[in-house]
């Protein structure tokens, strides 16, 4: 068995012999996707008897999707030599930026 050396390893790259966590990628798109699923949810609640419990889920779920679409961070797209540069508006990040940079990748 061989040993690996410390510039081929990636376990020796941090301090403590460990690697560093990547970072999770947002679960969702856009608020959209999260729409879609809570109106997929809805309607399978309302139209299949058994599975009733949904409907307020999908209901639950819109309600976050339309919120989530009226906090997103605002951004102003100009053209600058030719290329698109997307720049923010609001230079203040509070905590539903935060929250939702983590929820949604747009």
């Amino acid at each position: 068995m061989t040993v690996p050396s410390p510039s081929s390893s990636p376990f020796f790259d941090s301090p403590h012999g460990r690697r560093p966590r990547p970072r999770l990628a947002p679960p969702f798109e856009s608020p959209a996707q999260l729409a879609l699923i809570g109106l997929g949810l809805w309607l399978a609640g309302a139209l299949l008897h058994p599975l009733g419990l949904l409907a307020p889920l999908g209901l639950l779920v819109l309600l976050v999707a339309g919120l989530a679409y009226l906090l997103r961070p605002r951004s102003h797209t100009m053209y600058w030599r030719g290329r698109r540069i997307d720049l923010d508006t609001n230079q203040r990040r509070g905590p539903t930026d935060a929250l939702y940079r983590r929820l949604f990748r747009r």
